[in-house]
């Protein structure tokens, strides 16, 4: 029996964050469907949230981010690794440095080769588009217009900036218009979700039409602990807020968007994933899936900084009467540093001779960092680089039943030898773009990691040291048709019903590029099918009475 405090709706989802916003937009368009949102974080009302420079700070901090610290990874030296994970409405979306980047082709190719039907390049293409509201030039036919999402190009483009396109153009990389144009293949400037002088991500656009809408149920300061089922069918979910266990009955489906580490963790808690790991931690196993909390993957990051001199930085540009100027422009104007996000430019290039595709990005930012989130004093300038397509991989577990412990995060950095590879081709790259004509124009010299650093191994090992996370994890909950796999090709959870997962944590892999606009992407066509599923479920049960 239902308690005095039990809620019921067609659909709970877990987790505002990009997905969930998006998939609560979606299903809240019919106004004969009722849907619960629940955020274990507050609500976006820091004014940090929407100033765009300012995600350099809420990647520490606490109050709108889960700040999971991973494991020791053996390949980078034993060190453990900050991983920033949106805790607020918007999640992730809201304090990320808001570059608009989709995959290319030949990723989603892959998925649909591997065995996601469904999913290939041109079968998703129409729900890229259909998120987003371009407004730059573009080709009609791959950009959209009218979406939710707003993209924009940036509203100036810095002198150094420029000179790494330029020195892309030296070094024989070509130089597209649009990055996410026909080609991800060469050099570009980023676009961002950015609304004028504001954040503009899914919380700050698809949530917010969607909640003016009666038949949305909001709830935030209220996380998930444990997915309801009867039998194998997934029913509700209990959540904690004021102290209590609450509880909200799903008529239609249970929607996990908590993303690569909060979904596979709240599955295991409720008693899905790898018996032997449930087992340990007290909780008697529902569903024997190994695949849950396993293929974690990321773009493992490595920097390369070089002091500069003869033009002014973002460095200089943050302190003393340069940051009055700048805070000025902003409030009065609408532009200047603080409409910058977390780079200004990319490069996609492959590593080796013989690839179909990309595999590795570039990243510029004309400025440097003492610390994470912490500019130089001293004008500076960054080229940081990753593998695209990881082949390392990791694990998210849970330590205890304790619901709000969280999981042990073990990201397997540099452990297969391609990435290895990869990487030190990345710094090769890098050197040689500071070493064009256009970029050691300005460079005075490398301070990061310098002179001393030259064979392969000095670079593996400087990667291995001074490498970061670069936070657009996938995989834990990997959408396929093997045995394997957690989730099928309709995002629905394999041997139970009603449950679907809808987020980064479905993607086999990470793709080639930031993955926030492939969350999108993702959310977008998982509500589509849960709509179309509910649709013919309507359809067969009408079939049926009338016979």
């Amino acid at each position: 029996m239902a308690r005095p405090e039990d809620e019921e709706v067609d659909y709970c989802i877990v987790g505002a964050g990009v997905a969930g916003c998006v998939v609560a937009n979606r299903l809240t368009e019919d106004a004969n469907t009722s849907v619960a949102l629940l955020e274990a974080g507050p609500r976006d009302w820091h004014p940090w949230i929407h100033i765009p420079a300012t995600c350099l700070w809420l990647q520490s901090d606490a109050r709108f981010n889960w700040l999971y610290e991973s494991e020791p990874v053996p390949e980078s030296g034993g060190r453990r690794f900050r991983i920033s994970q949106g805790r607020v409405l918007g999640g992730s979306g809201s304090i990320n440095g808001m570059l608009h980047v989709r995959g290319q082709a030949a990723d989603f190719d892959s998925w649909a080769q591997s065995g996601c039907r469904g999913w290939s390049h041109d079968e998703v293409l129409p729900f890229f588009a259909k998120a987003e509201s371009y407004d730059g030039a573009g080709d009609a036919a791959l950009r959209g217009r009218d979406g939710p999402l707003a993209v924009s190009d940036f509203l100036a483009v810095h002198p150094l900036t420029q000179a790494f396109l330029d020195a892309a153009q030296e070094s024989g990389v070509q130089v597209n218009a649009d990055m996410n144009g026909s080609s991800r293949e060469g050099a570009a400037l980023y676009q961002q979700n950015r609304r004028g002088r504001f954040r503009a991500n899914a919380g700050q656009t698809y949530l917010r039409a969607a909640r003016r809408r009666p038949n949305l149920r909001l709830l935030t300061e209220a996380p998930v602990t444990r997915i309801l089922f009867e039998g194998r069918r997934a029913v509700g979910i209990a959540y904690r807020r004021d102290g209590m266990e609450r509880i909200i009955r799903a008529r239609r489906e249970v929607i996990l968007s908590g993303g690569a580490m909060r979904s596979p963790h709240l599955l295991q808690l409720s008693g899905i994933g790898d018996a032997s790991w449930l087992r340990a931690c007290g909780i008697a196993p529902l569903l024997g899936l190994p695949g849950v909390g396993r293929n974690l993957r990321d773009h493992y990051q490595i920097r390369v900084a070089h002091r500069v001199g003869g033009v002014v930085t973002l460095n200089e540009r943050t302190r003393g009467l340069a940051v009055v100027k700048e805070a000025l422009a902003y409030a009065f104007l609408g532009r200047g540093m603080l409409t910058m996000g977390a780079g200004t430019a990319a490069l996609f290039h492959r590593s080796r001779e013989g690839l179909a595709a990309p595999d590795s990005q570039l990243v510029f930012a004309p400025g440097s960092f003492a610390a994470p989130g912490v500019l130089e004093r001293e004008p500076g300038m960054t080229i940081g680089g990753w593998p695209s397509r990881p082949e390392s991989h990791g694990t998210v577990r849970l330590r205890t039943a304790e619901p709000l412990e969280p999981p042990a995060i073990a990201p397997g950095y540099l452990s297969a030898q391609e990435d290895r590879r990869v990487i030190v081709s990345c710094l090769r790259m890098i050197r040689r773009l500071f070493a064009a004509p256009s970029l050691a124009r300005w460079s005075r010299h490398e301070t990061f990691p310098g002179d001393a650093v030259h064979s392969d191994d000095e670079l593996l090992d400087f990667a291995r040291q001074r490498g970061s996370a670069g936070l657009h994890f996938t995989g834990t909950c990997r959408m396929g048709s093997d045995p394997g796999a957690v989730v099928d090709p309709r995002l629905r959870l394999r041997g139970v019903e009603g449950l679907r997962v809808v987020d980064a944590s479905i993607m086999p892999n990470c793709t080639v590029g930031n993955t926030n606009a492939t969350v999108v992407m993702v959310a977008e066509k998982g509500a589509a099918m849960i709509r179309e599923d509910a649709l013919q479920s309507i359809a067969a049960r009408q079939a049926a009475a009338a016979t």
